[in-house]
């Protein structure tokens, strides 16, 4: 038999295994979910009662920009309207962030446990990726200068950090920035600045005003709790957006979350609410995983990652077996080399309260 030859993914891609979020699994149908880092309060009502009446000219085109969810993201954040792109969650800003500035002999840096999308979009570009170790979970500023070189593009940084829930200071930022050449784009991924109370933390919107070479991210999938319609928006020069905008999708973000995320924007209320929300419970976990003798990263975030012994029954895999069985849902972090580690996300004051029950459970067994 003749061998049949089949089109190939480039070399790149055909190597890659494909980005799987992994929300966890479980028999029991009634499910807590506090392994996606979502929103614990779900979206602003006002967010809810527009999509109720979202019935109409489903047959058309959403805008390919909607000037008015940029201008309200403008008003919100005081924020020029020319240096905002909008994109169907940030994952996809950063996958064309990639494809638009990195070719096949580049570089683009990384953090040790920074978020997995920026590997991944990084070989899907072609171009080597690099990883620049952290510090005590944290990215750390003189490691990612020493991994610099002539063929280095892009520096993706994470603030706060996903799963780690650290963050390095606005000082060190401004630090990275002064240091790296203007050819070399930063971008800044601020997904979880909403719930950040912390005067030494800067969301990265401020950078434009002095720097050209940084692009911030931010989602709606966290804070205003959008996650299933994914919208997301990045903030850079006019140069990077004009450029990001030939690459992107032309109808990337579509009408319903348009008007979703323009209500979600409008309700302060719902967001001091939430935020108000997260950290109260949050010092909560803090203070009930310290009772159970059990490692925790401090974090800024909507979430935890806690620490487990590896050595015998009280792993972390057989908690997130053991909490799967009583129906809550952890993430393990083997894939980001931390296998003794789950990533617990923020939930509503049932299912905190839910969580540490079972856990204790767990431990003394």
């Amino acid at each position: 038999m003749s061998k049949i030859d089949f089109p190939t993914a480039k070399a790149n891609v055909e190597k890659l295994q494909a980005y799987k979020p992994n929300f966890g699994k479980s028999k029991i149908n009634s499910l807590i979910r506090l392994s996606a880092n979502e929103s614990a309060l779900g979206a602003s009502v006002n967010a809810v009662e527009v999509l109720k009446s979202f019935s109409k000219d489903l047959n058309r085109y959403p805008p390919q920009v909607s000037e008015e969810l940029i201008s309200a993201i403008s008003r919100r954040y005081s924020l020029d309207k020319k240096k905002i792109i909008l994109g169907n969650g940030s994952d996809e800003l950063i996958s064309i962030l990639a494809q638009t500035f990195l070719n096949h002999n580049d570089e683009a840096i990384y953090t040790e446990f920074g978020f997995l999308q920026f590997p991944q979009a990084i070989s899907i570009a072609g171009a080597k990726g690099v990883v620049a170790k952290d510090v005590n979970f944290t990215a750390n500023v003189d490691n990612i200068l020493l991994k610099i070189n002539k063929n280095t593009k892009i520096i993706f940084l994470a603030n706060p950090n996903n799963p780690t829930g650290t963050f390095i200071s606005r000082q060190e930022v401004i630090r990275l920035l002064e240091a790296i050449p203007p050819n070399i784009l930063l971008v800044y991924d601020a997904a979880y600045s909403e719930f950040v109370v912390h005067d030494d933390y800067m969301d990265g919107s401020e950078l434009l005003e002095k720097y050209e070479n940084v692009i911030m991210l931010r989602t709606f999938s966290k804070l205003h709790g959008l996650a299933s319609l994914r919208l997301g928006w990045g903030y850079a020069s006019e140069n990077i957006i004009d450029n990001l905008m030939k690459v992107r999708s032309p109808f990337s973000v579509n009408a319903a979350a348009i008007l979703a995320g323009i209500a979600a924007l409008e309700d302060l209320e719902f967001q001091k609410i939430s935020v108000q929300h997260n950290l109260k419970w949050k010092s909560w976990f803090e203070k009930e995983l310290t009772l159970l003798n059990l490692d925790f990263q401090p974090s800024i975030t909507n979430f935890l990652l806690i620490k487990f012994t590896s050595k015998n029954k009280y792993s972390a895999e057989n908690a997130e077996k053991f909490l799967a069985s009583r129906g809550i849902l952890v993430r393990g972090m083997k894939v980001y080399g931390l296998p003794n580690h789950l990533r617990v996300s923020i939930g509503t004051d049932y299912e905190n309260i839910k969580f540490v029950e079972e856990l204790k459970t767990f431990l003394e067994k």
